[in-house]
């Protein structure tokens, strides 16, 4: 009997500290981050043999740093990718690898890229899409992960 009297004030003591929320739930946060993607281009009708321009960047929303960033844009089989370049890192491609990203800070791409030179009817109008394609960092916020543009090839081929 005496057992149960000196274990029920422990039992006690320890069901008011759980329901009552007294001692804190140790709990690990996990790092999130909204990155958000625009694009945008130098023209939006491009002539068979012209260069078109392509500016895409990624923008850190917070409330945490970024890491481990992969974007940039596959380019449609209407296009021929020339060159590209980036400001926070490698390119591959036309991608951008990018350490990290603190809160508020963006990363630029640039892409150059001109048009097939025999273009069917059905290419010359086509969308481009700008992705970002990796984060180390969770993003509760796919829906701004993506970017895209309408585009047109005018003019005759060569």
């Amino acid at each position: 009997m005496k057992k149960w009297i000196l274990r029920f004030p422990v039992t006690l003591l320890t069901t008011l500290i759980l329901v009552l929320g007294i001692v804190p739930a140790v709990s690990a946060r996990e790092l999130t981050t909204d990155l958000a993607l625009t694009k945008s281009a130098d023209r939006k009708n491009v002539k068979i043999g012209e260069t078109i321009n392509f500016t895409i960047t990624v923008t850190n929303l917070g409330p945490d740093t970024a890491t481990g960033i992969y974007f940039g844009d596959s380019l449609p089989d209407p296009l021929n990718f020339v060159s590209a370049s980036c400001d926070s890192g490698p390119t591959f491609g036309g991608a951008c690898a990018v350490d990290s990203l603190a809160v508020g800070e963006s990363a630029t791409i640039t892409i150059a890229a001109t048009p097939i030179t025999n273009p069917a009817q059905s290419e010359r109008k086509f969308t481009n899409t700008a992705f970002i394609a990796e984060s180390a960092t969770f993003d509760p916020t796919p829906g701004n992960n993506t970017a895209t543009l309408v585009l047109h090839i005018i003019g005759n081929s060569h």
